[in-house]
């Protein structure tokens, strides 16, 4: 292992492991948290009811012309999202553990190359700062976003008001899956000017954008498309 390679693997290890150390640090802060966002308006910043920017319901499904899935979405400020992953069959994409199942649950891990490629008709990938203004736009309250499936927690605080159902997929290094139940990461298409592009990580009430050791070469991570 030359001296390139081994600071990329030392780098993105230490990422991993510096993951599940904020994660683990989190659920402590929380683990006595019951309901964090009672004074939380969704009515305003996320109603389930009336029409968006697009002229589209607030809330809805839509088709992926390629293959016939069909996706739910959601509107957020003034932003609409996929309010599920992305399960689009692609080279190197897998499912969570190689298992079927895993894809219908979470969607499918992709590895952060022709990512502007993905994303059905009409959708785009998301940019750091799209992801900087959704987490502006709740406050930074996960639990808004989340529908759960946090590890060894009591979930009573996660409520998905927000319609975006955030569920704790992991992610996957090379070819072993990782963190199911602990966290979960979402690709953007936006370089740091080297092979690591920014993400989305969520952990249990906790969010963050961040372009460390995410690189697109060994890292696999899922796809919230937003509308164009």
């Amino acid at each position: 292992m030359n001296s390139t390679t081994l600071s990329r693997f030392l780098l993105e290890n230490k990422t991993i492991i510096a993951m599940a150390m904020i994660c683990s640090f989190v659920i402590i802060l929380n683990a006595c948290t019951t309901d964090a966002d009672e004074s939380f308006d969704a009515a305003s910043v996320c109603p389930s009811e009336g029409t968006n920017i697009y002229g589209m319901p607030n809330r809805g499904t839509f088709i992926d012309e390629r293959d016939g899935q069909e996706y739910r979405y959601t509107t957020i400020g003034d932003q609409v999202w996929m309010a599920q992953s992305l399960n689009y069959d692609y080279p190197e994409a897998v499912c969570y553990d190689s298992l079927p199942e895993n894809c219908e649950k979470y969607g499918r891990l992709y590895l952060g190359k022709n990512l502007d490629q993905l994303c059905p008709a009409g959708w785009r990938m998301p940019k750091s700062n799209d992801y900087d203004n959704l987490l502006i736009t709740v406050d930074n309250r996960m639990n808004v976003l989340s529908a759960g499936y946090w590890e060894n927690i009591q979930d009573t605080i996660n409520t998905n008001k927000c319609g975006m159902s955030l569920r704790a997929g992991g992610f996957a290094y090379l070819t072993e899956s990782r963190n199911e139940n602990n966290d979960v990461s979402f690709w953007t298409n936006e370089s740091d000017g080297s092979d690591y592009f920014y993400t989305l990580y969520v952990c249990y009430n906790y969010m963050s954008v961040s372009s460390l050791g995410h690189s697109i070469e060994t890292m696999k991570y899922y796809i919230r498309c937003i509308k164009e």
